[in-house]
């Protein structure tokens, strides 16, 4: 496996860790997607329609169908069941591919960023407890792109929305974000000490499904001890089949709870159990690649990586024209985590951090940055 391939595995391995039928519309939204541009447009799902449909109307690609699904807010209006579109729902439909040539370096007005800063020095007259400290230390991986990784620009998708969105929370000035490629430490030492008050990306359980900690599986049991922000990104947990299977074609989440599913050995499964699929009949293999192997062997149905991962280990394989991505996903969004019991009461900068992120959606620049990163991602694939 290429260096580009093997190091998009990231922290799913730490402490084991952790589209079709439309089924009515709405006027004020478009009733067709037009051939995207630079913006952000607001879409209505009409009859028929599919997220490959659109994506392919919208972008002239029906596989760009996850960039359309991982916009924020798209996959919670979808549902529970992403095969499934209601009329009239309205997604948002990020730039098309290519339409953005560089990181947006402007990240929100000077004035807003003013108002923000003076804002905040507001409420922190009052109290010493709530004063903003002369650096926000944050601490990340440096080992799954496209998200964190010093080999990307910028330190990668999910590092340039973290720095853009403290940016339009009027706190660029006051956060240094560090590399650490112990991702269990990040969790277990690094900020429960105060070293760093704050990490990211990780996935959080949805604590409504599991009521109470110790019902999660032992590995995410720490991140009770945690408060999260809002989705830095949603991360598209695909399901990859052999190409070509008329068995599958009409496989929904709810269809494959029969299936042989293949995820690699330390992956996360608890994405999976809030998703209705039971782990019991899970094939595990050491890596991807096995998972791969097993797939066109025809010992397993389908192979459960995220879609980066999955679409780079197939072409370092050289099967990208044997296997394809099912319309089926489940969203696993990453976040900023703080210690709930850090001193510095760092959880209130997570509240900073949601407000600067809600800042770049409203805005476009967004957009804008998981737009370039996606092809960002597409061309150092064609290139392998």
């Amino acid at each position: 496996m290429n260096c580009f391939s093997s190091r998009l595995l990231g922290p799913a391995t730490a402490l084991a860790m952790s589209v079709p039928l439309a089924m009515g519309m709405s006027a004020s939204a478009q009733a067709a997607p037009a051939a995207c541009g630079n913006t952000v447009q607001e879409y209505a799902v009409s009859s028929g329609d599919t997220l490959s449909k659109i994506a392919g109307a919208a972008f002239g690609d029906p596989r760009q169908w996850p960039r359309i699904f991982e916009y924020p807010g798209n996959a919670e209006s979808i549902g529970r069941n992403p095969n499934l579109l209601t009329i009239g729902v309205r997604l948002q439909i990020p730039p098309c591919p290519g339409a953005i040539q560089s990181i947006p370096q402007e990240v929100v007005a000077t004035e807003t960023q003013t108002q923000a800063q003076t804002q905040r020095a507001a409420r922190n007259t009052g109290s010493t407890t709530t004063s903003l400290p002369i650096k926000l230390y944050v601490v990340t991986g440096d080992d799954w792109p496209p998200y964190v990784s010093t080999d990307w620009p910028q330190g990668g998708m999910a590092v340039v929305i973290v720095e853009a969105a403290f940016e339009a929370a009027g706190m660029s000035d006051n956060v240094e974000i560090h590399y650490v490629n112990d991702w269990s430490a990040q969790l277990e030492t690094l900020t429960k000490t105060n070293r760093y008050q704050l990490t990211f990306p990780w996935f959080y359980p949805k604590m409504e499904f599991w009521q109470s900690c110790d019902k999660l599986p032992e590995s995410m049991q720490i991140r009770c001890e945690y408060d999260h922000s809002n989705p830095i990104a949603n991360v598209t947990l695909a399901f990859f089949k052999e190409a070509g299977r008329a068995d599958l074609a009409q496989d929904t989440l709810e269809g494959i709870k029969a299936k042989r599913l293949c995820r690699p050995k330390g992956y996360s499964t608890f994405e999976l159990v809030e998703n209705g699929l039971s782990v019991d009949n899970l094939h595990i293999e050491l890596s991807p690649t096995d998972c791969f192997l097993r797939l066109l062997e025809g010992k397993v149905d389908y192979v459960l990586l995220n879609r980066f991962t999955g679409l780079a280990v197939a072409a370092d394989m050289g099967i990208s024209n044997n296997v394809e991505m099912a319309d089926i996903t489940i969203a696993s969004p990453i976040h900023i985590l703080a210690y709930r019991n850090n001193p510095m009461d760092t959880v209130q900068y997570l509240d900073e951090f949601n407000k600067g992120l809600q800042t770049i959606i409203n805005n476009g620049v967004y957009g804008q940055i998981i737009s370039y990163f996606n092809d960002e991602f597409s061309r150092r694939l064609a290139k392998q």
